[in-house]
């Protein structure tokens, strides 16, 4: 298994972006998988668990499971359903499917053949237990498997999207250019990889929100621009969504068609299983002589959360050009890092010369405040930590004039009144 550079990032930072395999896996490069999947228990095929305790169990189960089976990853479940991220060897990961589609949470799923299997766990190699660091995996119940912030939304009509399977995505991003491409992913992952429209040649809108509570308000406050730039003469607006597995569309996006406004023809899609089904499909279509590499819409790389920081399509031999660039040089780069602050390691492109000769950080004030809470750590120490400038200016850009620029981040307890719903908001100092 490749083995990629030591992390030289500070204590506490959040979803690694290299690892270093050692583990069996680091004997075959093949051996490795990462599985990628979830289940909202209320989407079709419907499974109302039974009994008071069914999301306890269900942690139960995949604690005793990866355990056993020596696997690392990030497990979250609730009552709304599951949202997993394993790797291990190949046997292991095997063995752990295997378990999986006989437990009573899978069931009316159908996983009886190995392409029904690999579309809903979608398999990735290039990664172990050690991209999580290791085993044992991260188990934890949670009120949602994927936040987005809104208080018990669970969307009421499921067939309000349509999920398109990769090749009708593809094929449906030549049909119109009028319509629009939205990524719904954080800012740091649409900066190395997104879908272009193949009519228009235009990049995907890619939302500079941070975190994905933060999409409920970014729909509300570019509504207008949702809803009168989709249109095109005789039809109803069409705008197609995607996500790095998918999940993130399941709900954030039926949260925005119960949002806009709708009309007669109007069309809301989004990719089933993301760009990491995406990928696959184009792999296969690449590996059977029916494409080529240039004809993917998705450019670059699908950001991932776990040591791999990355993924691509697998059977391209030569290095693609990145979309992005170097956050000090500007140079070509698609290669990960983080900014140093203790109190930001934001996600940044930063090319290995550049790691190894400067000091990454997004922006000078950064380090200005890092050096200033270490000339005063007794009084700062229960203080919230300070927002750079580069992140008030993002947030500016994101929200207009709605929305103060923050001075401090981190989550206050408040609630906002949407539709009937409360959504948790940043309060701002």
């Amino acid at each position: 298994m490749k083995e990629t550079r030591d992390s030289r990032l500070p204590m506490g930072s959040s979803d690694p972006v290299s690892f270093k395999c050692t583990c069996s896996a680091n004997d075959d490069p093949s051996s490795g998988l990462v599985l990628l999947f979830y289940r909202y228990f209320s989407a079709p095929p419907s499974l109302q668990p039974t009994g008071t305790n069914s999301s306890s169990e269900l942690a139960a189960f995949h604690t005793r499971l990866t355990n056993e089976l020596h696997l690392g990853g990030k497990i979250r479940v609730g009552i709304e359903g599951f949202n997993i991220t394993v790797g291990g060897t190949k046997n292991e990961i095997e063995a752990y499917i295997t378990a999986c589609i006989s437990h009573w949470s899978f069931e009316g799923l159908h996983l009886d053949d190995s392409e029904t299997q690999n579309a809903f766990f979608k398999p990735t190699s290039g990664g172990c237990a050690c991209v999580f660091g290791g085993s044992p995996a991260s188990v934890r119940v949670t009120t949602e498997i994927t936040p987005m912030g809104v208080t018990n939304y669970i969307p009421q009509n499921w067939d309000i999207i349509d999920s398109l399977e990769p090749a009708d995505f593809h094929e449906e991003c030549w049909k119109d250019e009028q319509k629009i491409l939205v990524d719904v992913r954080n800012h740091y992952e649409s900066r190395i990889g997104y879908f272009v429209d193949p009519v228009s040649g235009a990049k995907a809108i890619t939302p500079e929100i941070r975190r994905f509570s933060q999409w409920p308000q970014y729909v509300k406050s570019h509504k207008k621009e949702f809803e009168n730039g989709a249109s095109t003469p005789g039809q109803g607006r069409r705008i197609m969504t995607y996500c790095t597995g998918g999940i993130r569309c399941e709900k954030g996006v039926r949260w925005m068609a119960d949002e806009l406004d709708t009309r007669e023809g109007d069309k809301i899609c989004t990719l089933r299983g993301g760009i990491a089904a995406y990928l696959t499909w184009m792999d296969e279509e690449i590996k059977h002589g029916r494409k080529r590499p240039d004809e993917s819409l998705f450019r670059g790389k699908n950001y991932v959360f776990d040591g791999r920081g990355s993924t691509g399509l697998m059977e391209v031999k030569e290095e693609l050009e990145p979309v992005s660039s170097c956050h000090i040089c500007n140079k070509p780069s698609d290669r990960l890092s983080k900014c140093r602050s203790q109190a930001c390691h934001l996600i940044l492109v930063i090319c290995s010369q550049c790691e190894d000769t400067k000091d990454p950080r997004c922006c000078q004030s950064c380090l200005d405040l890092d050096t200033r809470s270490k000339d005063n750590q007794d009084t700062a120490a229960n203080r919230p930590n300070p927002i750079c400038l580069c992140e008030m200016e993002r947030e500016a850009r994101l929200w207009g004039d709605t929305i103060r620029p923050q001075r401090t981040q981190g989550w206050k307890k408040g609630s906002r009144q949407a539709g009937g719903m409360n959504i948790r908001i940043k309060t701002l100092d």
